[in-house]
């Protein structure tokens, strides 16, 4: 537990100090202040008057998914080239000189790159949470507990790039993690879309079954649409028997594992 803590505490102090850090949360905190704005305004869709409250309940869902999506791209940013990172500049060589299982290495990087990546998406959440709250005097139920739920989807991003990258430049890496996560956002939005009320009384027989792949690819955006689903309660459809949660949890593992056993034939 010793080493763990150090190398997580290395880990996570070496990431703070990345200037992409301090790009990437500038960057979120100006999206945060420009969606303030959304919360003091009245509009009129179709001739009804709707007032700020309703306005800051639907702004306050997209910005949830906006920013969860967000954390993605900053997860799998933080995460190109740690481990290169590491082995060019002789960190890994200095640290397994000491009682060290390479298991705790990895371990430990990995969860302090899904700890500083969460703690970007987390904040805006706490953000959006508190800007409503301060503008329309409610809180929000749920909304902390589905930015926990999405906090899957960030520590399987970070794998998944964390894996790729031993095998392939940075920029292979990236762009293929966000292929894998881009194909699954549009599969999954048209599977929701589908089984919405308003597509289902227009086109009851428009959509056929999905294919075996869909059903099998890793849910992170089934598990985000399940996360918000938990904050307005406007209920969710799984696609296939497997529950996203599930789903995402099972990848975690199985990619987990292979990056493990893949690190521990790499030469230092």
């Amino acid at each position: 537990m010793h080493n763990f803590c150090k190398i997580f505490g290395f880990t996570v102090v070496d990431l703070v100090h990345h200037k992409s850090f301090y790009v990437i949360l500038t960057i979120c905190v100006l999206f945060v202040l420009m969606l303030k704005g959304c919360y003091k305004q009245d509009y009129t869709v179709n001739g009804q008057h709707i007032n700020s409250t309703a306005v800051a309940w639907h702004a306050s869902i997209i910005a949830f998914h906006v920013i969860s999506a967000g954390a993605l791209i900053i997860a799998a940013l933080l995460s190109i080239g740690t481990f290169r990172r590491d082995k060019n500049d002789g960190s890994v060589a200095y640290i397994m000189s000491r009682p060290v299982k390479r298991f705790e290495y990895i371990i430990a990087k990995i969860s302090g790159l899904w700890a500083v990546s969460f703690f970007f998406m987390f904040v805006l959440h706490i953000t959006i949470l508190i800007v409503a709250y301060v503008n329309t005097g409610g809180f929000i139920p749920g909304y902390l507990t589905a930015s926990l739920v999405c906090s899957l989807n960030v520590l399987l991003m970070v794998i998944i790039v964390s894996l790729l990258s031993l095998f392939m430049s940075d920029f292979a890496a990236a762009l293929l993690s966000m292929g894998i996560v881009a194909t699954g956002y549009i599969s999954d939005s048209i599977f929701q879309a589908a089984n919405s009320d308003l597509i289902k009384s227009a086109l009851p027989n428009a959509f056929s079954a999905p294919a075996v792949w869909r059903i099998a690819w890793p849910k992170i955006s089934s598990l985000q649409y399940y996360a918000a689903s938990l904050i307005d309660n406007s209920g969710f459809h799984s696609m296939g028997p497997v529950h996203p949660l599930v789903n995402v949890t099972f990848f975690i593992m199985i990619l987990g594992t292979v990056l493990v056993r893949q690190f521990n034939h790499e030469e230092f």
